[in-house]
């Protein structure tokens, strides 16, 4: 069996998610993190900032909603994702037998029938075959009443691949989507190309490859299916994984077979946004984050805030801010190298100039709470009931 040494283990995942070097393209990079986590309107745009040098945000705006060569789809967990289109078909074949029981709860508690539904689904094509709308416009178009739940009717037909949700009719950071008939943007795009079990063994396969070494209660935590399934998966994926060792980690560890040993993290600074696939993306985060460390970074529903990572670790956690004025707050956990520290805030800038679209200061937090103190903070606001004296500084230029 393999041994590696941690730092070893880190780099090929550090190698994969373009930390330790940039990324050669927004597909490739949506594809090497088996996509960019969606949850947050504008956790797309931060994470491939944070990977592609001059990243501007009209480059991912276009592939989503001009070309549509990048889409979003609601896949692993339950959660929204941007993905290309191979995986995107990959990811909601694997992942409907954990959607469709939803689809039958929701319906059972919304008080439709499936007449009702079907009903509805035949005037929401109709009306977007004259072009996008979003809910509300559909609502109002349609005459539909409140007391209906379109919303769950449009996210419905979004999980069939039937609706795919587009540009925000005004702010980019907006979750309100302008929606569009599949068939229209998407033709080729078939999300029941792919037989279950094989999706499902394909997506781990990925997985694997861009997270591992990785636990088989990684890869549950990941994807959202249970443990029986994925060991399920593993053992028919037995000729293209191999078991490794990792020095103070808990195992077994799986990685895929012959994978070359990475021998760097690279040694930048990362601001990762909140909810970034490399910090959400395992159960075990022991390998980049002391235990100690866990309630500063990870909410109670192991969230994971916006990050600082420098040699593939967490050294510490950041948050935009409105009040009293818009800024990016930051804390780091240790004082580290004066190198690493100077890279910190212009690495901040740079995200606080996509963010806000200009300059804005950068404000050093010498303290914070865990997110669990005063009854839990969510992951979303890290920094929001520090103790600190925050030291202001300026920065002009990225």
């Amino acid at each position: 069996m393999t041994t590696l040494t941690p730092d070893q283990a880190l780099a090929a995942a550090a190698h994969h998610h373009s930390l330790a070097r940039p990324g050669s393209s927004i597909p490739a990079v949506a594809d090497d993190l088996v996509g960019l986590h969606n949850t947050s309107p504008f956790g797309p745009f931060l994470s491939l900032r944070a990977r592609i040098p001059n990243f501007a945000r009209a480059d991912l705006e276009s592939l989503m909603w001009g070309s549509w060569h990048l889409a979003r789809f609601r896949a692993m967990r339950l959660t929204m994702f941007v993905f290309t289109h191979d995986l995107l078909e990959i990811a909601a074949a694997a992942t409907r037998h954990i959607s469709e029981p939803l689809a039958s709860r929701w319906l059972r508690d919304s008080g439709l029938t499936v007449q009702d539904f079907d009903r509805l689904s035949a005037l929401v094509l109709d009306t977007l075959a004259d072009g996008p709308l979003t809910v509300r416009q559909l609502r109002q178009s349609l005459d539909i009443p409140q007391a209906v739940d379109l919303p769950g009717v449009v996210s419905r037909l979004c999980d069939a691949g039937r609706v795919v949700g587009g540009s925000p009719p005004r702010s980019w950071r907006s979750s309100i989507r302008r929606y569009h008939r599949w068939d229209d943007v998407l033709p080729g795009v078939d999300v029941h190309r792919w037989k279950v079990e094989t999706a499902v063994q394909e997506l781990i396969r990925r997985y694997v490859s861009s997270y591992g070494p990785v636990t088989v209660s990684d890869i549950s935590w990941w994807t959202g299916f249970t443990k029986a399934r994925c060991r399920e998966a593993m053992v028919a994926l037995d000729a293209v994984i191999e078991e490794v060792a990792v020095d103070g980690w808990p195992g077994p560890l799986y990685r895929i077979s012959g994978a070359e040993v990475e021998r760097t993290t690279g040694d930048g600074v990362a601001a990762l946004p909140l909810l970034d696939p490399y910090v959400q993306g395992y159960r075990d985060r022991i390998r980049f984050l002391d235990p100690e460390r866990s309630d500063f970074v990870y909410d109670g529903g192991g969230n994971a805030a916006a990050t600082l990572v420098h040699r593939g670790r967490i050294i510490g956690t950041w948050q935009f801010t409105q009040k009293p004025e818009e800024s990016v707050r930051y804390h780091l956990f240790d004082r580290g190298p004066v190198s690493t520290r100077r890279s910190v805030e212009p690495e901040l800038a740079a995200a606080g100039s996509l963010y806000f679209d200009r300059s804005v200061d950068i404000v050093a937090a010498p303290t914070m709470e865990p997110l669990s103190a005063g009854g839990g903070r969510s992951a979303s606001h890290p920094l929001d009931g520090q103790l600190h004296r925050a030291s202001r500084r300026r920065r002009v230029e990225r």
